[in-house]
C-alpha cells in the first residue's frame, strides 16, 4: 500500500512587482508574469515581405528584446531577437552584424543562381 505523503509546491503569488521599463519597450501583452524571471521587454517588430506568386511572405521578423531577470540566461543589456526558420534567436549586436554579412553573401549567391537559371531558360527556348 502506498502511504500518503506531502509535497511543497511553488504557486503563483498574487502581488504586484514594480520594475524599471526601458523607453523602447512597447509594454507587455499580459501584465501577469508567473515570476520575476518571466518579465520580458520587447520593442517594435520589423520584417521583410516578399510578394510571391501565392501571396505575400513575411520573413526575418526582428525586434529589440531584453529579459533582465531570466533564470538561465539573464540579459542585462538589450539583444536583437530574429525569427529564423520558425525559431526565435536572441543575438548580440555583433552577432546581428555577422548574420547580416553572411546573409548578404548568400543573397549574392542567390542572384548568381537566378542568372544561371535565366541562362538555362534562354537556351531551351
Amino acid at each position: 500500500m502506498i502511504e500518503p505523503r506531502t509535497v511543497t509546491v511553488n504557486v503563483l503569488v498574487a502581488k504586484s512587482l514594480e520594475v524599471d521599463e526601458p523607453g523602447w519597450c512597447l509594454g507587455h501583452r499580459d501584465d501577469r508574469a508567473q515570476s520575476k524571471a518571466d518579465i520580458e521587454h520587447n520593442g517594435s517588430e520589423t520584417f521583410a515581405t516578399f510578394d510571391g506568386p501565392h501571396g505575400p511572405i513575411e520573413y526575418l521578423r526582428a525586434w529589440i528584446t531584453q529579459r533582465p531577470y531570466a533564470n538561465l540566461a539573464p540579459e542585462p543589456l538589450p539583444l536583437v531577437a530574429v525569427e529564423i526558420n520558425g525559431e526565435i534567436v536572441s543575438l548580440t549586436p555583433d552577432d546581428v552584424h555577422a548574420f547580416t554579412s553572411l546573409t548578404r553573401a548568400h543573397l549574392a549567391f542567390l542572384d548568381g543562381l537566378a542568372d544561371e537559371a535565366d541562362a538555362i531558360r534562354q537556351e531551351t527556348r
